[in-house]
């Protein structure tokens, strides 16, 4: 186990790097998927590196930069947001939930990216094996990984096997906890319109998260996360029994990330994790919170920090936490969960390890706040979401169109985000900027 040098430590593991790739689709008047093709005055998004179509041709995704401050990186994410949707036509909008919108019956409006051959040709299999509306899913991801500040902090200087194993603590603690997670921002109560057909077992009431669940897109494969060298074995011996299609079709709740190339996380070790927990929160306009941010921060924190898992027993402590999960998604949201005592349990452990040390946010006013979503199921965005339309899934549907054209004219009408204080002017011109591709430096809070 790696000694921590002092508490700085700690500080320097919740104030790690974090990016966030944001997926959304491009829709129309009337809440069906866009016929638009990826806007015409971005940067091709083969060139572009933080607006992107993903997988559909209707899925923008919008990539933030590894940040240590919060703020900082949902106020890129915002500004990302406005050159985006400056480029939509006066007919499209952003839809703000992660189960897709109305499709045809056919699916004939689902397209699939052609972004480049391989890729192309990748996805055609993939949605053909997968099925191509389970393909229609958005969300959020979240990257953390070590600053080097944090690395600093360890009283011996680490190899790259000690630093892999903070890692592989921190991948087995949020599968271990996806859970806790779903329950607390889990917000795709209900499917639309043939996204399931009308013959397949399909849920027979709202739930917590659709897309959390078992009924949401996934290959149902699982790599190991006893070591670095098992993960990458077990999704290259997939591949090659024809488990999955490709090593990027490894869906995990975690993913080990250092290039795009397997192999190089046996050479070079991990550089960041990426986490596929979360639902897009309708309530926010950039679709993700702060407090789902930070409730990262603090857990990377807990879990590298404190190092609570034994590697060798975790494959096992994982399989258990994917049928938790799916326990959970399926829960009615206006009730408490069923594991409420073990919710609460981890909470006060959080709380208590933020105690005493200076972060770059409140962690225990966080915790607080998370307790009394425990406590009170309505404060979840899934209940919230089923109140505001008297959990009706029609009615749901028409609030978050009328929602994704508020949010598109509030994104519009705002400054720049960032730049809040230039002129017009020149906000416009850093707008052309952020569309061509060139990233801008935000200045220093």
């Amino acid at each position: 186990m790696i000694k921590i040098k002092n508490a700085t430590y700690i500080a320097s593991l919740a104030n790690s790097f974090v990016g966030l790739e944001v997926e959304t689709h491009r829709i129309n008047t009337d809440g069906g998927l866009s016929t638009h093709p990826y806007p015409s005055g971005l940067l091709d998004e083969k060139k572009h590196h933080f607006i992107k179509n993903d997988f559909l041709e209707t899925q923008s995704e919008l990539i933030t930069p590894p940040e240590e401050n919060t703020h900082r990186g949902l106020t890129y994410l915002g500004a990302y947001h406005q050159a985006l949707r400056s480029e939509l036509t006066s007919s499209e909008y952003l839809w703000p939930y992660s189960m897709p919108p109305k499709l045809r019956l056919d699916h004939a409006d689902i397209e699939i990216a052609q972004t480049d051959h391989d890729n192309y040709v990748y996805r055609q299999k993939v949605a053909q094996i997968r099925r191509i509306e389970r393909t229609a899913e958005t969300g959020v991801h979240v990257n953390i990984g070590l600053t080097p500040a944090a690395i600093h902090q360890i009283e011996v200087p680490p190899t790259q096997d000690e630093i892999d194993s903070l890692y592989l603590q921190a991948a087995i603690g949020f599968m271990n906890y996806r859970w806790l997670l779903t329950y607390l921002f889990g917000a795709t109560p209900f499917a639309f319109d043939n996204y399931f057909s009308k013959t397949a077992n399909m849920p027979a009431q709202a739930v917590r998260s659709l897309r959390n669940s078992h009924f949401g897109f996934g290959n149902g494969f699982l790599a190991s996360y006893r070591s670095v060298s098992e993960y990458v074995t077990d999704i290259e011996d997939a591949v090659r029994d024809h488990e999955i299609i490709a090593e990027r079709e490894y869906y995990g709740t975690v993913r080990l990330k250092r290039t795009p190339h397997l192999k190089d996380l046996l050479a070079d070790g991990i550089l960041y994790i990426e986490l596929r927990i979360y639902d897009l929160d309708p309530f926010e306009p950039m679709g993700i919170s702060e407090d789902a941010v930070n409730i990262i921060r603090l857990m990377f924190a807990y879990f590298a920090g404190n190092q609570p898992f034994n590697l060798d027993e975790s494959d096992h402590e994982i399989s258990v936490a994917v049928k938790k999960n799916d326990t959970v998604a399926l829960e009615n949201p206006f009730t408490v969960t069923q594991f409420h005592d073990q919710a609460v349990s981890f909470i006060e452990k959080l709380s208590a390890f933020s105690q005493m040390i200076s972060l770059p946010f409140n962690a225990e006013e966080l915790c607080l706040r998370m307790l009394e979503r425990i406590d009170n199921p309505l404060l979840t965005p899934s209940a919230r979401l089923l109140t505001w339309s008297n959990n009706d899934a029609q009615q749901l549907f028409d609030k978050l169109l009328l929602m994704a054209k508020g949010y598109q004219n509030d994104f519009l009408d705002h400054p720049l985000y960032g730049y809040e204080d230039r002129s017009l002017k020149e906000q416009k011109r850093m707008i052309q900027q952020l569309k061509m591709g060139k990233q801008l430096v935000l200045k220093n809070n």
